[in-house]
Order: structure tokens, then C-alpha cells, then sequence
């Protein structure tokens, strides 16, 4: 029998309500004669009771250094509450259903604890209950180390455990339940007429997550291209087809639009010292480094790095510039697309809407500018009106 891995995210499990439109898509998959196993998020966000952040708060409440074995304990109870929950609201319906951990679901993990990468799964567990006719509702987000010890798998991980189970599980196909019908070309508060993508290929969605798209995270997806199997990202409440995530590359002229902000750029005009230049890259916060007309390089300072930065540009004599509160827009592409046909109409729509352009960078199917952070949704309205209109 076919195999179907349905991830739903902490919108989709939050309430009564949403709850139920989460248990008509299983009963659904169900009937249409799938084995089904479920992966969901705690529920909500911080404030709902049982949210990871609300958890979290918990503990930081009783002041001190935090212990990270201990954090990721009981964040990792959330998803377990969702699982027990979404178990109970299946098996309510006469269908057999199994609430497991992530532990119990065999997943083992690094012990990076807050940010546990998956080493192995161990199927078996799963396939037991599959074999009994259960739908299986997995904890997302979690695992163990080799020494039994509960590990959560940072951000996007519930995407991820969803990806590497239905691999391990050999699944027809992943579905990512959302609160958004699919992946849009760019952030539809920005443009709301931008279309939601049909078909997209892994490369275009993985260049997409890490400039900035956050649909899904990157690591998920990659996982998805290593095992081969298709991702479908859809609405939690509607029945529309959302976005397949594959082989094929999309069918528009680019792929996609994002746009980060509140980002800290520091820039140097002239070389730096060997020394000098390596404590540089180890600041950036993605190892990316920009250039731009007057021959400077940049970086993006990653946040926890930002005063060190600051303070060095601060230094007689030094050789940094800091550019505060800067956004990048980013410009997805196919691997057939010209990359410098791409900055060239961008650098023109830009220069039409008289946005000033700090730095930029092209890679072989990803081109990013920095801007000042008041222009950040203005240059993705012109990108989008460039390529769109």
C-alpha cells in the first residue's frame, strides 16, 4: 500500500477548529487508501499554552543560565502534547491511531542540543504500528542521542522529521501542511497578487529558503533532494493542489523574490591583512561576501556578532564602514538563465525607482542586493513589476 508523510505545522493544530480541518485530510488520505503517518508541531505560538516559546518561558523564569539538556526537554514536550492530542482525535473517529515521540519513533540524533542534526532512523517502530492499520502521529522536532538523551532539531525541525521518516519510510510523498496555500513568488503581505507556485524544482526552493523565504526551511528540503522524494506544501484549509516540490523546474521567469531585514552590513574599502581578513569572515552571519561599484567588499554581521564589529569599526584608523538596518532582496533563477541578464534588469528597475544599491553579489542561480532598509519592499515591488507586469 502507498505511503503518504503529512507534516502540519503549530497554526494547524492550535484550536478545535483547526484541529478538525487537520483530521479531515488524514481521514481523507485514509480513504483514498493510503497508510498515513502524521508529524506535527506544538501547538500555537507564544502565549498558547503549550507552545514551544511558552514552554520555554517557563523555565526562564526562574533566572540563571539556562541548561541547554534541560531546555530542549521541555521543548520537545509541546510536540508531544500535539501528538497525543491529534492521536486521540483520529482514533475518536474509529480509526486506529499511535501517538509516538520522536525517541520512540526511532530517530537518533547529535547531541547538539537546540540544534540536533539526524544521524539514523530506525524505521522499524513505525512500520509495526503501520502494519496494524494505525495512523502513526509523530512528535516533530526531536530525537535522542545515542545515550538516550532528548534532543529538538532547531528551526524547521518538524519539517525535517517529516522528510527524513517518509526517506526512511521509502513514502510516496511528503505533504508540508501550512497556513499559506502553497509557495508564493514573493511574500504576499508585499505583493498580494503574487501567484502561489505550481512546480519547483529542489535547487530553486533550497536557494529560496536561504535568502530568506520561509515556507520552509532548507535543510528539509535538501533532505528531500537526497532521498528523492516530492514535497507537496498546501493549506491546512483548502483543498487546493499547493505547490510540488521535485525534479521540475517552475514555469515563470523567475523563481522567486524574498527579502531580509533589519540586517547590519560592514564594508572595507581597501585590503585587509590576512589576520584581519579572516576575523572579517568570521563575523558574517552566511559567508557570503558583497561587492558593489566603489570596489568594497561586505558581509552581513551575524547579530551576535554585531558589536564586535562596531566596535572595530570604531578603531582610529580602521578600514570598516557600518551600514545599519539594511535589507537584501534576493532574485531566485533557473541553472539556464543568464545571471547577468538578471543584474542588469534589476540594477535598472532599481535605478528607475532611484533605489540606491550598497553591495550585491550573483552566484550561478541567486543574485542578492543590499539596500536601505525603507527600500526593501519597494525593490521587491519593482523586481516583481519588472518581471510580472
Amino acid at each position: 500500500m502507498a505511503l503518504i508523510v503529512q507534516k502540519y505545522g503549530g497554526t494547524s493544530v492550535k484550536s478545535p477548529e483547526n484541529r478538525k480541518a487537520v483530521l479531515n485530510h488524514i481521514l481523507r488520505a485514509k480513504e483514498k487508501g493510503f497508510d498515513v503517518v502524521v508529524v506535527v508541531s506544538a501547538m500555537g505560538r507564544l502565549g498558547d499554552p503549550y507552545a514551544t516559546d511558552t514552554l520555554i518561558d517557563l523555565i526562564k523564569t526562574q533566572g540563571g543560565k539556562i541548561c541547554p539538556k534541560k531546555k530542549d526537554l521541555i521543548m520537545a514536550c509541546g510536540e508531544i502534547i500535539s501528538a497525543t492530542i491529534m492521536a486521540s482525535y483520529v482514533e475518536a473517529q474509529g480509526v486506529k491511531a499511535e501517538a509516538m515521540t520522536g525517541f520512540q519513533a526511532g530517530i537518533m540524533t547529535t547531541g547538539d542540543f537546540g540544534n540536533a542534526d539526524i544521524i539514523k532512523v530506525d524505521s522499524e517502530p513505525i512500520k509495526e504500528k503501520i502494519k496494524k492499520g494505525k495512523v502513526v502521529v509523530v512528535a516533530g522536532f526531536q530525537g535522542q542521542t545515542e545515550k538516550g538523551e532528548i534532543t529538538t532539531l532547531g528551526r524547521g525541525g518538524s519539517d525535517t522529521t517529516a522528510v527524513v521518516l517518509g526517506g526512511s519510510l521509502k513514502a510516496d510523498l511528503v505533504e508540508i501542511y501550512t497556513d499559506v496555500p502553497g509557495i508564493a513568488v514573493t511574500d504576499p503581505r508585499i505583493v498580494p497578487e503574487a501567484p502561489f507556485i505550481p512546480n519547483i524544482s529542489f535547487d530553486e526552493i533550497i536557494d529560496m529558503a536561504e535568502s530568506g523565504a520561509k515556507v520552509i526551511h532548507p535543510r528539509a528540503v535538501r533532505a528531500a533532494k537526497e532521498f528523492d522524494i516530492p514535497l507537496r506544501i498546501k493549506s491546512t484549509f483548502d483543498e487546493e493542489e499547493g505547490t510540488l516540490v521535485g525534479s521540475c523546474t517552475g514555469d515563470f521567469a523567475i523563481s522567486g523574490i524574498s527579502l531580509q531585514k533589519h540586517l547590519t552590513i560592514a564594508l572595507h574599502n581597501s585590503e585587509l591583512t590576512d589576520n584581519e581578513m579572516q576575523k572579517f569572515q568570521k563575523l558574517s552571519r552566511d559567508g557570503v561576501v558583497f561587492m558593489n561599484d566603489a570596489d568594497e567588499k561586505g558581509i552581513i554581521v551575524d547579530d551576535d556578532h554585531k558589536d564586535v564589529i562596531v566596535a572595530w569599526a570604531e578603531k582610529p584608523g580602521s578600514k570598516l564602514k557600518i551600514c545599519e538596518d539594511m535589507s537584501r532582496i534576493s532574485v531566485v533563477y533557473k541553472d539556464t538563465t543568464d545571471p547577468k541578464d538578471v543584474y542588469e534588469k534589476v540594477m535598472t528597475l532599481f535605478s528607475n525607482e532611484k533605489i540606491s544599491v550598497a553591495a550585491y553579489n550573483t552566484f550561478h542561480n541567486r543574485s542578492s542586493w543590499i539596500v536601505p532598509g525603507k527600500c526593501g519592499a519597494k525593490s521587491v515591488r519593482a523586481v516583481y513589476d519588472g518581471y510580472f507586469s
